[in-house]
C-alpha cells in the first residue's frame, strides 16, 4: 500500500469521531443563542495512530486528559468535554510514520468548499458526511500537496474547545509553497491570508472575518523528511517543564522556543508513535488559571 492511500484510509477513519467531538458543547439556550460559528475557525483535531494505547498513556499523563475506550480506539475528554479521539490504525509501512493530527476548520456550505477543492486539484478523503446526531456536515480532503484537512459545516449547536492548559488554540500548515498553498486555501475555504513581521522574518497567517485562524509555515529545506501538513497547538502553563515531561514520557522534542513570551513561546514535538503536535504557553495568570 502506498503511502498516499494511507494517508486517505488514516483521514477518512478518524473524521467520524472528529467531528462528534466538534460538536461535544452542551446545551444552548435558545433565546439566548448567538453562535454562529465564523468560517475558518480551527475546531479541533483527532489523532490516527499506530499505538492508540500508547498514544491515550501519553497524552493522559501530558495535559491531564482523560481516555475513554472506544471500539477502535479511544475519546480523549478535558474538563468533562470531549475534545478529540485516538484511531487505531495499521503499522502497514514499517520505520516509517503514519501517524498524525487530523485538523478540522468551519465552513460556511460544505457542498461549494468540495466542489471547489474538486476544481482547484484536492483529493476527496471522505465525501460529504452527515454529523451524528444531525448537527452538521463535514467533509475531508488531501489539498494540493496531500495535507489531509476536515471541513465542518455547522448547525445550531455550538462549537468550541475548553479553555486554559490542556485546550487547543492554533493550527500550523507546514507546506512547501505558501503562496500556493494560500491560494488553494483561499478558493477553497475562503481563508484570507497576510503576514506578520516579528523582527526575524514574516509570519504568514489564515484569516477570516478580521480574525487570525491559522499559520502557513514554509518547510525548511534541511528537513527533507518532513512532509506537509497539520499540527495543532495545545496550551501549556510551563513550556520547559511541559518539554521535559514529553521525554520523560518517551516523546521528542524536536525544538522549543521560550526567547520571546511575548510572542508566545512554543516548542515543536513528536508523541512516542511519531506524530507531530506544538505546545504553546500561554501567556497570562488569567489565562493559565481558566
Amino acid at each position: 500500500m502506498n503511502q498516499r492511500k494511507c494517508n486517505h484510509q488514516r483521514a477518512a477513519a478518524c473524521g467520524l469521531v472528529l467531528a462528534a467531538a466538534c460538536f461535544a458543547s452542551p446545551p444552548v439556550d435558545a433565546a439566548k443563542k448567538t453562535h454562529a460559528v465564523p468560517p475558518g475557525t480551527f475546531l479541533g483535531a483527532s489523532l490516527a495512530s499506530e499505538d492508540a494505547a500508547g498514544a491515550a498513556e501519553f497524552y493522559t499523563a501530558m495535559f491531564g486528559w482523560d481516555a475513554e475506550k472506544t471500539e477502535d480506539g479511544y475519546a480523549l475528554n478535558h474538563k468533562g468535554r470531549l475534545v478529540a479521539s485516538i484511531t487505531q490504525i495499521d503499522n502497514s509501512m514499517p520505520n516509517v510514520t503514519e501517524s498524525f493530527w487530523l485538523v478540522a476548520f468551519a465552513v460556511n456550505n460544505v457542498q461549494l468548499t468540495m466542489d471547489s477543492a474538486r476544481e482547484n486539484g484536492a483529493t476527496i478523503y471522505r465525501p460529504i458526511t452527515k454529523v451524528q446526531g444531525g448537527n452538521g456536515r463535514y467533509l475531508i480532503i488531501g489539498d494540493t500537496e496531500k495535507a489531509p484537512v476536515m471541513f465542518i459545516e455547522p448547525r445550531d449547536t455550538p462549537i468550541g474547545g475548553t479553555t486554559g492548559p490542556g485546550s487547543w488554540v492554533w493550527a500550523e500548515l507546514w507546506s512547501d509553497d505558501i503562496d500556493k498553498a494560500a491560494q488553494f486555501y483561499a478558493d477553497v475555504a475562503g481563508f484570507g491570508h497576510t503576514e506578520i513581521d516579528r523582527g526575524d522574518g514574516p509570519y504568514h497567517v489564515f484569516t477570516s472575518q478580521g480574525e487570525r485562524r491559522a499559520g502557513i509555515v514554509k518547510i525548511p529545506p534541511e528537513l527533507k523528511n518532513v512532509k506537509p501538513g497539520w499540527a495543532p497547538y495545545v496550551a501549556v502553563a510551563d513550556l520547559s517543564a511541559s518539554t521535559a515531561k514529553v521525554t520523560e514520557l518517551g516523546g521528542t522534542v524536536v525544538f522549543g522556543n521560550v526567547d520571546h513570551p511575548a510572542e508566545g513561546a512554543v516548542a515543536l514535538i513528536l508523541d512516542p508513535s511519531g506524530a507531530a503536535l506544538f505546545l504553546y504557553q500561554i501567556g497570562s495568570h488569567e489565562e493559565t488559571s481558566k
